[in-house]
């Protein structure tokens, strides 16, 4: 049996069979479909009023793979422009927030990239997401500052003067005004339970931060940012949201009728 969530019409579906449930069976890992289907839950689940999808770019677990290949040093420029295809239309630079799962070495690790205010006088910011630090954060930051600097060639040669979120004197610079943090983050306690981690990193990240990030807002993250076994208890929920998919049942409902039982309920 195959589902697929939101829609079989939506571009960016994710289809599901029955197979992938048994991912969700205690000690196991995440799949790729099952993370994907998460990701485009909280998506949908974004508040038109409070948190614009416009806000937000979420890339899914097949992309940071590809953007590595396409911005490695013997990639030609055809390669970035046909990787140009998993965000047509979309000015990334416009947005507040990019989120990218990262896989490696059976494990999940979370980038987010995040665009700051124009009064805030600062480059964008790369944030490092890893609940077990097994990820090489200097080269993924290498791979996503790549990324920026590639596109932001690529947009000044269409635009000389883009109406971007970004004052012009960073804009003008933004090559050498990307920052990158590694972020210090609630730890797995088993070695199975990453790819719920990044999807509750995603969730929590939604959930507390402004419309544009500051540096002053680093702050909020550490080691106790959220108990371990909340992101574990990912599990049921996720399980429950998928059954209810193969059930036929429209699972965002559930955020119009309390905002308490929704994803982003202030007793998560």
């Amino acid at each position: 049996m195959m589902v697929y969530y939101p829609s079989r019409d939506d571009p960016e579906s994710v289809e599901l069979s029955y197979e992938d449930i048994k991912c969700l069976d205690p000690e196991s890992y995440l799949s790729s479909p099952i993370i994907n289907f998460y990701i485009q839950y909280l998506r949908r689940l974004l508040s038109p009023v409070e948190r614009p999808k416009g806000d937000y770019h979420f890339f899914n677990t097949y992309f940071y793979n590809k953007l590595e290949d396409a911005v490695s040093y013997r990639a030609d420029k055809a390669c970035f422009e046909k990787l140009r295809r998993w965000w047509k239309g979309v000015n990334i630079f416009q947005k507040s927030y990019i989120f990218i799962p990262v896989h490696g070495d059976m494990h999940w690790s979370l980038v987010i990239i995040c665009i700051p205010a124009k009064e805030d006088e600062s480059g964008p910011i790369v944030l490092h997401l890893d609940s077990l630090g097994i990820h090489d954060s200097s080269s993924i930051f290498d791979v996503i500052e790549r990324f920026l600097k590639v596109e932001w060639n690529y947009i000044n040669q269409i635009s000389p003067r883009p109406d971007l979120p970004i004052s012009e004197r960073i804009w003008r610079h933004l090559s050498r005004r990307i920052e990158k943090k590694k972020i210090k983050v609630p730890q797995q306690k088993n070695e199975y339970d990453c790819g719920l981690f990044v999807l509750y990193f995603m969730e929590r990240f939604i959930k507390e931060t402004p419309e544009r990030l500051r540096k002053k807002d680093l702050a909020m993250f550490d080691r106790k940012w959220f108990r371990p076994e909340d992101a574990s208890g990912l599990r049921k929920r996720i399980r429950d949201l998928l059954l209810e998919v193969f059930r036929g049942g429209k699972i965002e409902d559930e955020q119009t009728e309390s905002t308490s039982s929704s994803s982003f309920s202030e007793d998560d």
